[in-house]
């Protein structure tokens, strides 16, 4: 009888370990596009909440622009020559316009949870200024080094600056420029 030294199949250990190690594989790679899901959700929701600052920041500077004055009460910007209000609901800027008797146009600009809305108008009648402040609500590292000490914070939970915008009251009227 005469055997050939070739083998055919493979043994039950070798399927074993090959099955373990693409397992392992199958696993870090889900694990990788989870991670990759969520940083994207992340962006996504950070470049709508960008584009919103741009079109509020566009609207609001060429509404104070052309306005001849304006009056801050609370969380309500007015700008009366132009019949314009901008409302803060919230995460939530509501710009209404009053184009006649009859017709008005309403622009929502939605904020990141956790924004606040400031209107300084110390600086009325010649500019307001508009300050959209967020906070993460959690503690983010700090990058000083760590210290031990009892009273020592090692987080920075300062409020970060989505926008800080200074706007000239009735602009185009002074330099002669027709909006």
């Amino acid at each position: 009888m005469n055997r050939s030294s070739k083998r055919h199949a493979h043994s039950l250990v070798e399927l074993m370990i090959v099955l373990s190690l693409l397992s392992s594989l199958i696993t870090v790679s889900i694990g990788w596009i989870h991670q990759s899901m969520k940083l994207s959700k992340q962006m996504n929701s950070r470049q709508a909440h960008q584009t919103n600052l741009t079109r509020l920041t566009r609207m609001i500077r060429d509404d104070a622009r052309t306005a001849n004055d304006a009056s801050v009460d609370g969380q309500t910007l007015e700008l009366p020559s132009l019949q314009v209000v901008y409302q803060v609901d919230g995460p939530v800027i509501q710009r209404t316009e009053q184009i006649d008797a009859s017709t008005t146009r309403t622009d929502v600009f939605e904020l990141q949870p956790g924004s606040r809305v400031i209107w300084n108008d110390t600086e009325l009648p010649k500019a307001i200024t508009l300050q959209i402040k967020r906070s993460s609500g959690t503690p983010i590292p700090s990058r000083l080094p760590q210290t031990n000490e009892p009273n020592a914070t090692n987080s920075d939970t300062t409020d970060r600056n989505d926008l800080n915008l200074r706007m000239e009251l009735n602009r185009y009227a002074r330099f002669g420029v027709k909006p």
